[in-house]
This record gives structure tokens, sequence and C-alpha cells, in this order.
């Protein structure tokens, strides 16, 4: 249950150019592809990045934006799980 209600806690909106969509979706189909240590998350593991750019996207060109595109994200993630984690 959630903390002094039955109902779940609004969340935020937040909205996605369609520019965006197709990074996105691959973004999504990452996530089982992190590698963690004793401290947590690392990184993803790009080799499955890549392996999976591989079979999605048909240009060179559009691989290789996408791959700058998912290292935003993940250095992004990285910083915000950092922040949240707690001080020891």
């Amino acid at each position: 249950m959630w903390e002094g209600s039955d109902e779940p806690p609004e969340l935020p909106t937040y909205w996605l150019w369609p520019c965006n969509a197709p990074v996105w979706r691959i973004w999504g189909l990452l996530q089982t592809q992190w590698r963690a240590g004793m401290a947590g998350a690392t990184g993803l593991d790009h080799t499955a990045v890549w392996a999976t750019l591989r079979q999605l996207v048909q240009s060179r060109k559009q691989r290789h934006e996408a791959f700058e595109d998912i290292c935003a994200m993940e250095r992004a993630t990285l910083e915000e799980w950092q922040a949240r984690r707690p001080a020891s």
C-alpha cells in the first residue's frame, strides 16, 4: 500500500519528441543489459548494445547516432542513481 492512501502517488507526465521514439524503444530493450558490481550498476554492456543496434538499425550512420544517444541516456541514468544513493 501507498503511504497514507489507497491511491498510488501521481507521477509526473513526460513527453517524447517523435524523432526520439526509435532510440527510446531500443533503450527500453536494453534495460536487461546493465553490468553491475559491488557498488551497483556500472554501465550497459556495450557488446549487447551494438548487437541490438545491428539487428534493429540498418544504416551504419544511424547506428552510430543511436549509440551516442544511448550513451547519453546511460550517463544520465548512472548520475541519477548515484545522486539517489545514500551517502556512505
